[in-house]
């Protein structure tokens, strides 16, 4: 007996219509109406449910169908198939993640040395005294001016980062009366070095950062401002760039 035989058996002698039996496997009224008819088969976990749910072996519900055995045979085929190749993947993509991690690690170890030693020589050669205090550099150049640089340290293994967060170098100082801040960093285009002038107010807060136009005629006149925008862009290549 053919398998849509042995489902339309299984559910006469139980007196149950296409829908009853359809719900049972939660499939629809024409699904079974296929079975029966042989237009199509049961999955494998399907067969498996009906064969647990009316107490029936596999093997006598697919003793005659050879059309169904060889269909079953293929999905376990395939599906050995799939696992094999599944395993074969997972591995590869283990071995690239091993060998990713590697490479990253022994960048990343490259940079910290880099980045840190050349720190380190700069912060030395441009005289800058750490303050414990603040937690920063600072290069005093008169009572009322001098230059400051983060503490800078490489970023974590996990931050996914071959450079210093925070790449500046600031300036506090007076000029024409006004305290004003400049601003060296790499927020120019492909990491260029650029710089950016700003007033102060009374109580050290940013007041508002001169426009290019602004900084040309500031600059033009007042030569110490001049200097001290040239000694700064030394400083951050040696510090950050060389």
């Amino acid at each position: 007996m053919k398998l849509g035989q042995t489902i339309i058996s299984i559910r006469k002698e139980r007196k149950m219509t296409q829908e009853e039996f359809a719900q049972i496997f939660h499939v629809t009224r024409q699904t079974v109406s296929n079975w029966e008819n042989e237009k199509s088969y049961p999955d494998l976990e399907t067969l498996v449910r009906i064969s647990e749910k009316f107490q029936i072996s596999l093997d006598a519900m697919l003793k005659e169908d050879v059309q169904m055995v060889k269909k079953i045979n293929r999905e376990i085929q395939f599906s050995q198939k799939f696992k094999r190749g599944f395993k074969t993947v997972l591995g590869c993509t283990g071995i690239l993640l091993l060998l990713s991690a590697g490479v990253y690690g022994m960048m990343w170890q490259q940079a910290k040395n880099s980045l840190e030693q050349r720190f380190q020589e700069g912060v030395e050669k441009n005289h800058f005294q750490f303050d414990e205090k603040e937690g920063y550099y600072k290069k005093t150049i008169s009572e009322d001016a001098g230059y400051i640089l983060p503490n800078q340290k490489m970023p974590g293994y996990f931050d996914f980062d071959l450079h210093f967060h925070n790449t500046v170098l600031d300036y506090y100082g007076t000029a024409e009366g006004e305290k004003i801040k400049i601003r060296w960093s790499e927020m120019g285009k492909e990491n260029e070095m650029v710089s950016s002038v700003s007033y102060l107010d009374e109580e050290g807060k940013l007041e508002r950062t001169l426009s290019e136009k602004e900084e040309e005629n500031f600059c033009e006149k007042n030569g110490t401002i001049r200097e001290v925008l040239k000694e700064g862009e030394m400083i951050f290549e040696e510090v950050y760039k060389k």
